[in-house]
């Protein structure tokens, strides 16, 4: 698989790592940004929601497994994964941090059932 020009090492390192030890095959990257919008049930706490920028289909099929990044710095990388079928799949976003050459998963940022 040939990776797309907008990936930075970082990512490439991430995919390296991870997206070669999963069962589904990667058919969607691309990059994407966090946009706030209130929250009604917590009004001091804004809702984040990933907002695609750009992506690049890798292959066609009936399930989609996507991967999108945002670098927020030399060390850490936000990856937002959609999966599933056309109505049906789930979406979750963790936070990764290089150390030592070695990505660790952190917190999940968010993350949802469609």
């Amino acid at each position: 698989m040939q990776n797309p020009n907008f990936l930075t090492e970082l990512m490439q390192i991430w995919l390296a790592q991870y997206a070669n030890n999963q069962g589904n095959s990667l058919t969607t990257m691309g990059l994407f940004h966090w946009e706030f919008r209130p929250n009604k049930h917590k009004p001091e706490k804004l809702r984040r929601i990933p907002r695609i920028d750009m992506s690049m289909e890798i292959k066609n099929s009936s399930f989609k497994h996507a991967v999108y990044f945002l670098e927020i710095d030399a060390e850490t990388l936000h990856v937002f994964e959609s999966s599933g079928i056309a109505l049906g799949g789930s979406n979750i976003a963790h936070e990764y941090a290089l150390k030592e050459e070695v990505f660790i998963k952190g917190k999940v940022l968010m993350k949802s059932i469609r």
